[in-house]
């Protein structure tokens, strides 16, 4: 008979991964990082001969597809373990199951999103086509009766529908260069200049809310391969997005570090936060946190644009009165002679 234990650990493996996969089909929030922490404290205290041999819980991934990658390190380390050959067989089925089902639980939530996105941006492009043609012709005919005019009531009547069309233009521009891919061209690029430039543009537009304005930058070098104009235009438009949302003396800490093989680039802000809800939908296209009339929603959505076209992703996180972090990270493809410059990094911030 197979140790009961073993049973037990099978199955809650497999209710965790048809609890998130649950999730997917009803575009809940991702699984809860303390389920899976719960999960392998279950394994490591009820099943202490899992880990006599190698420590499984180690690295503990608590981020997007965590469980599943956890479960595949399980899954591989599982043969080094001190468990009996009966015992394995029930958690390797288990396991099997579990990262099937996970996968394509994953595929799945991609394509749902892929999908929507699609069909958001043939709206969009719709739209934008159609309502152009009549407001060009309306902002033709009200500067043509502009310049004929003399009644200086008329006038100021005509001059606030040449405004309110221009800016109704502006704004369909916006919508379009969100929405059309543009053509990029990639190249290896010190990303710590293009940090710094973004910051020092971005620095002035936070004095008047008299916000704390920092960097800290680990490594000596950066690269990676990347449209640098995208990748300013990306950290520019975060940066606008933590200085609206912050309130007085509020904070934004701008950081630059080199992981295993990613650069990674956080803007974290002190402000009120974001709900789950806002989270979630923070990078749709035309989706506003704000009241109506204070933004269209565009920037987080030309971020992500921008940040994949150069092979890179980004990622969002926010509790509400927490603040908000976004974080950007590169392929890190640091020359090899200049690896050691980065092994001891000096942290230091700049004001």
């Amino acid at each position: 008979m197979s140790d009961h234990r073993i049973i037990k650990l099978s199955h809650t493996i497999l209710e965790s991964a048809i609890d998130e996969w649950n999730r997917t089909l009803s575009q809940g929030p991702p699984g809860d990082p303390k389920a899976l922490l719960e999960l392998i404290h279950q394994a490591r205290s009820r099943i202490p001969e899992l880990f006599d041999s190698v420590d499984l819980s180690n690295p503990v991934p608590l981020g997007k597809g965590g469980l599943l990658a956890w479960l595949l390190w399980f899954s591989s380390h599982l043969d080094q373990s001190q468990l009996s050959p009966e015992c394995k067989t029930p958690l390797k089925e288990s396991l099997g199951r579990a990262i099937s089902l996970l996968s394509s639980n994953l595929s799945v939530h991609e394509a749902i999103e892929s999908a929507a996105r699609r069909q958001t941006y043939e709206l969009a492009y719709g739209l934008s086509h159609e309502i152009n043609n009549p407001l060009g012709n309306i902002l033709a005919r009200a500067q043509q009766l502009l310049s004929k005019s003399t009644d200086p009531h008329d006038r100021k009547s005509l001059a606030t529908v040449v405004d309110q069309a221009m800016r109704a233009h502006e704004m369909l521009a916006e919508i379009m260069r969100a929405i059309q891919p543009q053509q990029v061209q990639c190249f290896d690029v010190d990303l710590l200049p293009l940090v710094q430039k973004a910051f020092a543009i971005s620095k002035p537009l936070a004095k008047p809310k008299n916000l704390a304005w920092r960097l800290r930058t680990d490594p000596t070098v950066a690269y990676a391969q990347v449209d640098p104009a995208g990748v300013l235009e990306a950290l520019r438009l975060v940066a606008q997005n933590a200085i609206d949302a912050c309130r007085q003396s509020d904070r934004v800490d701008w950081s630059v570090e080199i992981l295993a093989s990613n650069i990674r680039i956080a803007i974290h802000d002190t402000g009120p936060g974001l709900s789950p809800h806002a989270v979630r939908r923070a990078w749709d296209l035309c989706y506003s946190g704000r009241e109506a009339g204070r933004g269209l929603g565009l920037s987080l959505a030309v971020v992500r644009r921008l940040v994949t076209q150069s092979g890179g992703t980004v990622e969002l996180s926010s509790e509400k009165q927490l603040g908000c972090r976004v974080e950007l990270k590169f392929p890190n493809r640091n020359p090899p002679e200049t690896c050691a410059q980065t092994q001891n990094p000096r942290k230091s911030w700049r004001i």
